[in-house]
């Protein structure tokens, strides 16, 4: 969020669509980068606001995405209303395209989420956040997880400051391909993405294409384990 949570306290950081802020981020992309931006604190009307980020490509919001899962120990509650869809966008980088898709911090900790995208053909997942340095073992390791377990790029994008820490960037296998410490000066980091390691994951685990089939019903119940204490159960009567 532009501020953080101390700027939403301050009744600071809230944005719309057609602001100066958002036009700016609009503007910038107009180079034939594309830039994710936020999460922003945007006007839903009524008074009622969105934890969003915007995507934008050539001048334009190409995707939008509103987080779901609204962190109460936080009080996101008292500040957003929820969001009700999810989906991905194509993204070129360096000449290489994609599909990509974005959750925004908390969204990290509900696996349901970067499973579906990636069942929506997501190669890379961008999770923008503010994620406390006190809490980077968790942070760090639901990143890797997410990758592992649905073979795609994660990009944890972390704000500084006391709200913020590290950021990584997870390669499909789990492999650590980036990290960023808080005090990093950098404006711009760059790191190289192999979108053949997607491949080689899915020749080792096609973890995607079980999870379809499962939920297609197209693999027999007594393979899960739920399922198969129930019969033996059953069986014993």
């Amino acid at each position: 969020m532009d501020g953080g949570y101390a700027a939403i306290k301050k009744n600071e950081g809230r944005h719309a669509l057609d602001d100066a802020f958002v036009g700016a981020l609009r503007d910038a992309s107009k180079g034939g980068h594309c830039i994710v931006g936020g999460s922003l604190m945007l006007a839903a009307g009524a008074g009622r606001h969105t934890n969003t980020s915007l995507v934008f490509a050539n001048g334009r919001v190409v995707h939008r995405y509103d987080k779901i899962h609204l962190f109460r120990p936080g009080n996101d509650h008292e500040y957003f209303i929820g969001g009700r869809s999810l989906g991905t966008f194509p993204l070129t980088v360096r000449g290489v395209k994609l599909r990509a898709g974005v959750v925004i911090c908390y969204d990290l900790r509900f696996p349901e989420l970067t499973r579906a995208l990636a069942q929506d053909g997501a190669q890379m997942v961008i999770v923008p956040a503010r994620w406390p340095a006190v809490r980077d073992l968790a942070w760090s390791t639901l990143l890797r997880a997410r990758a592992i377990e649905n073979q795609v790029f994660v990009v944890g994008c972390n704000a500084g400051g006391e709200e913020g820490g590290r950021s990584y960037v997870f390669g499909p296998a789990g492999e650590e391909l980036l990290v960023v410490e808080q005090d990093d000066a950098r404006p711009v980091v760059t790191v190289s993405v192999d979108t053949d390691m997607i491949g080689q994951a899915h020749r080792f685990h096609d973890n995607i294409r079980e999870a379809v089939l499962l939920h297609a019903g197209r693999i027999p119940r007594r393979l899960t384990g739920g399922a198969t204490r129930g019969r033996r159960k059953s069986a014993g009567h």
